[in-house]
């Protein structure tokens, strides 16, 4: 049954309150904040503890889905990758694993649990260091997320494309390394931009576009080559912004469209569906399409 909390308000006067209980059904946020600090102690699992932590981490993503929801299938994806929970050579697969699901929290934070989020992810980064290795990459980002004391930057100025975050870890330029951020995989849009004026009004600067097929591998199921060519274009869509509270900003597009866009404190970032789309190089129709999260940081 989902928690719920009741607020009741009273006055100082103790007399019988007249209005309207207010009930705040917040048992999906819990549920997701559960999951992080399990995941969290997860992540700093040993040899001696990692089954009694990896049965904890596959009840609350359990717990999750049963709360939430999961209409994409990656934490029941998590929960099979987990297996039965013995320790294997797999715990750099696992480590992975765990990092994208904290980075995917990570962007789609809010104000409120920024703080909880963003140490969860340093923690999955630092222990994919300790079973993976790294080349620099990693600590890099650790150090960029310092103490995890958000920093509110304000909208109007220059803000700069950096991850397309999905759900499924590809490895669409075919280095043997799978990534849920397709960006750092496909050779193209390094140079989208959006500006906000201080008018409300604002531009968004498309530089490039890909065209990406895929290939599928014989006798190997769910397994693809891809083939992505990038296309240098150069257009400008015009837009007027109002940003509504201190997490949504609502895009008037010059054809009237109505667009939204969300931040936390630093970044910002938009859902689209289909944004990824490959299509078969045997049929010319096959098409595997999938849901993306844009995320822009401000330059």
């Amino acid at each position: 049954m989902p928690m719920l909390y009741v607020v009741l308000l009273l006055n100082c006067d103790n007399e019988p309150y007249e209005g309207d209980i207010m009930i705040e059904d917040n048992s999906c946020e819990l549920a997701i904040l559960a999951t992080v600090n399990v995941a969290a102690n997860f992540n700093t699992a040993t040899a001696e503890d990692f089954n009694f932590l990896c049965q904890a981490y596959k009840v609350t993503l359990e717990n999750q889905i049963d709360i939430c929801g999961d209409a994409n299938g990656l934490l029941q994806v998590i929960i099979d990758e987990l297996g039965d929970c013995t320790v294997d050579d797999e715990l750099c697969d696992e480590a992975i694993a765990a990092t994208e699901v904290a980075q995917n929290n990570y962007i789609s934070s809010t104000d409120i649990n920024f703080i909880t989020v963003c140490n969860a992810y340093k923690e999955a980064l630092q222990y994919q260091i300790e079973v993976c290795g790294d080349d620099g990459i990693l600590q890099s980002i650790v150090e960029e997320l310092g103490t995890c004391s958000p920093v509110f930057v304000e909208t109007v100025g220059t803000w700069k494309l950096v991850a397309w975050l999905t759900d499924i870890s590809r490895d669409i330029d075919n280095d043997g390394v799978v990534t849920n951020n397709y960006l750092e995989e496909i050779d193209c849009y390094e140079n989208e931009t959006l500006i906000f004026n201080s008018d409300s009004t604002g531009t968004l600067f498309l530089r490039s576009i890909a065209d990406i097929t895929y290939t599928p591998i014989a006798d190997s199921p769910n397994e693809e080559d891809f083939f992505v060519t990038c296309n240098i274009i150069d257009e400008e869509k015009l837009f007027t912004w109002e940003q509504d509270g201190s997490n949504t900003l609502i895009f008037t597009m010059a054809d009237g469209t109505i667009v939204n866009y969300f931040r936390n404190a630093n970044s910002l970032f938009i859902a689209v569906d289909n944004g990824f789309s490959a299509t078969s190089t045997i049929d010319g129709t096959s098409i595997i399409a999938e849901r993306v999260t844009y995320v822009y940081v401000k330059l």
